[in-house]
């Protein structure tokens, strides 16, 4: 299914589609002035176009947006990643997965809620904000990988200036024990956002103080050393296709990409309690080849669910919260701090 021409239209044209909630479309959110979201509901109800108008025209921030053709590279856009990130690894050599009171369960790279189709809860596009909210819930399926009952609902809202990503996860009363994960959200922007510049020369900026070491790519080792990007930094430093996991500091976490252009997204998210430390608050994946940057939210670690490492654990009737701010704006622009609501 290749959506990414409709998409481009649909966004170069204003969004006038049909805007009728249905199993098989898109939702759109506008702000009337300078930003636009798409989400796919059916596609792990994620974030698969946002597009903002810089300079005049409008121009897509996300790589490979609205494109769900099978390809052999990364599929890009902005997937949910829960109830792990990364590769989880049995210790007792069962391959992919993870062990619960000694049992073996198979868990897909950086879990599968990016893998199933969410249910619409609201779709109201013309509301201030502009506001989707979706749910995903336990069923016999996601008890195989994972055997917990619980509602995970996500609430996209698109501001003047921002859009904001509401996930909200309830655990089951009825659950026997603590539910445990890991999250993250595997945003990928295109590199550089503008055409016409070159992909080396987009930077981050981030004051993360510390980076977490691994024993190979796929899990935590449990040391921390101080990050070496911390400050500003090219995409050129980072290793190709490699990810850096930077951590360091409880709270808000925030990154800036900064375009040759002189267009900056700014990446914030925070939590309603925090996972264990060490923790990942941003993993930087990027290939200046490709053209695309992923600077990765993420409460958790690579294999968490096996080693404990920034696990988080809900027990049975609880919430829990984690917002994502997601703010575009020119280099002359200022940047609202303010959280318009906790979480």
């Amino acid at each position: 299914m290749i959506l990414s021409a409709v998409l481009v239209s649909i966004l170069a044209a204003g969004a006038q589609a049909d805007r009728s909630v249905g199993a098989d479309e898109l939702l759109y959110l506008d702000n009337g002035d300078s930003l636009r979201a798409v989400i796919a509901p059916r596609h792990g109800g994620e974030l698969t176009g946002l597009a903002y108008r810089f300079d005049g025209a409008w121009h897509e921030l996300l790589y490979r947006a609205g494109d769900y053709t099978e390809t052999t590279g990364w599929r890009g856009k902005a997937p949910l990643l829960w109830p792990a990130v990364g590769i989880s690894l049995d210790p007792e050599g069962e391959g992919r997965g993870y062990r619960i009171a000694g049992r073996h369960h198979s868990m897909p790279p950086h879990g599968f809620a990016r893998d199933q189709a969410w249910r619409v809860l609201r779709y109201d596009p013309s509301a201030e904000p502009a506001v989707a909210l979706l749910t995903l819930a336990s069923d016999e399926a996601t008890r195989v990988p994972y055997p917990f009952d619980f509602e995970l609902t996500a609430e996209y809202r698109l501001d003047a200036d921002r859009l904001t990503i509401d996930y909200q996860l309830t655990a089951d009363p009825a659950n026997g024990d603590a539910m445990p994960f890991c999250i993250g959200n595997h945003i990928t922007f295109n590199a550089p956002l503008i055409p016409g510049g070159a992909a080396a020369e987009v930077r981050f900026h981030t004051e993360l103080p510390e980076q977490l070491l691994r024993e190979d790519d796929r899990t935590f080792a449990g040391r921390v050393a101080p990050s070496p990007f911390r400050g500003e930094h090219p995409l050129s430093a980072l290793p190709r296709r490699n990810a850096v996991s930077l951590g360091g500091r409880s709270g808000t976490a925030e990154l800036t990409v900064i375009d040759p252009s002189g267009l900056r997204v700014m990446l914030r998210h925070t939590a309603s309690a925090e996972p264990a430390e060490p923790a990942v608050r941003f993993n930087l994946w990027a290939d200046t080849v490709e053209g695309f940057f992923s600077p990765e939210p993420w409460l958790g670690t690579q294999n968490g669910l096996n080693t404990g490492a920034g696990l988080i654990r809900l027990e049975p009737g609880e919430r829990w919260n984690w917002r994502i701010e997601i703010v575009p704006s020119a280099s002359n622009e200022t940047v609202s701090t303010d959280n318009e609501e906790s979480t």
